[in-house]
Formats: C-alpha cells, sequence, structure tokens
C-alpha cells in the first residue's frame, strides 16, 4: 500500500450506504469500508447529512454521522506483524467506558469520554471475549472477537438513556 495513501470511511447506523468522495458505498451493520480518496476536502453524504473533511496524505479517517449530528475522527492505523488494533468508538451518551475483557479481568482500553475513540494493539491470533464496561458494570452482552495479526477491528457503543449496544465488525478497504 501506497504511504501516502488516505482513507476514510463512514459509521452510520441509520444509513445503509454512503457516498464518500464520489464512491457510493454500502455498509456492513452500519460501519463502511474504507476508501481510497485523494488528500484535501472530501465531500461525504450518509442519508441526509452531508460533511466535508479534510483528509491529510497517509492517514485514515472515521466520520460517524449520529442523530447529534457529524463527528471526524482520525484513526491511528498500525500495521505491527503480531498483533491486532482493536478501535472502541463512543458514541452513547455515556462517558468514560471501558472495553473490558472477563477473562483476563483487565480493561483493554479505559475511559474512552462520549464522542471519542481510543485503541489498542493486542497479540494475535486470539479468540477473545469483551464487555463493554461503565463503573464496572456491563452495558450490554459480551461479545467474541476472532483476532488476526495485522487487522484492525471495530467496535462502536451506541445509545442512550439505559439503552446501550455494540457493533463490531472487521476493519477492511473497499476493493474496486
Amino acid at each position: 500500500m501506497d504511504p501516502m495513501a488516505s482513507f476514510v470511511r463512514v459509521v452510520s447506523l441509520e444509513a445503509p450506504a454512503s457516498v464518500i468522495g464520489g464512491t457510493s458505498v454500502n455498509s456492513q451493520q452500519g460501519i463502511s469500508p474504507y476508501v481510497n480518496v485523494e488528500p484535501g476536502k472530501v465531500e461525504i453524504s450518509a442519508g441526509t447529512r452531508s460533511s466535508r473533511v479534510d483528509v491529510e496524505p497517509g492517514s485514515f479517517y472515521t466520520l460517524a454521522v449520529t442523530a447529534s449530528g457529524a463527528r471526524v475522527f482520525k484513526d491511528d492505523v498500525k500495521n505491527d506483524p503480531a498483533k491486532a488494533q482493536v478501535y472502541l468508538y463512543n458514541l452513547s451518551d455515556l462517558d468514560g467506558v471501558d472495553l473490558f475483557v472477563p477473562a483476563a479481568k483487565v480493561a483493554a482500553v479505559e475511559a474512552v469520554p462520549s464522542g471519542s475513540s481510543k485503541d489498542v494493539a493486542l497479540r494475535a491470533p486470539l479468540s477473545l471475549a469483551f464487555e463493554i464496561r461503565k463503573d464496572g458494570r456491563a452495558l450490554a452482552p459480551p461479545f467474541t472477537i476472532d483476532l488476526k495479526r495485522r487487522s484492525g477491528y471495530t467496535v462502536i457503543l451506541s445509545g442512550t438513556a439505559g439503552k446501550y449496544g455494540p457493533v463490531v465488525v472487521e476493519n477492511n478497504l473497499l476493493q474496486p
């Protein structure tokens, strides 16, 4: 992959498709694949919302579209040959959520504020169960990710007023 290539994807749990820099993209569980775009201002639309994202060379971005608006995240993509990268995006109304590994009794990612994201590199290959917790309490049933080397996984926490749920997908690039 060209080290100066730039990529953008859309998270929109209400819109099944989006347009990124003129390319129509279908989503998997509300998360599009990353689309290779030219650096500069990139037009993006999902459902009835549209945004313009300033894209730098050699960078990855996620545009999260929610009922309250759109937020751009610059994703820190690593390519460690022995690890998998797991990203937690907190699109809920809760501050300080953790991505917890019950088997290890430890948080892989801690204290993610509402409207923010954090990531962690984990040893792979490995199958791990995770929970999303707030103040030590699970917000939803556990889920398992089969971690593969040099792969990325996205966990989206959404919801309000006590009704929360994760969406989990493996990150991928749109193939022409």
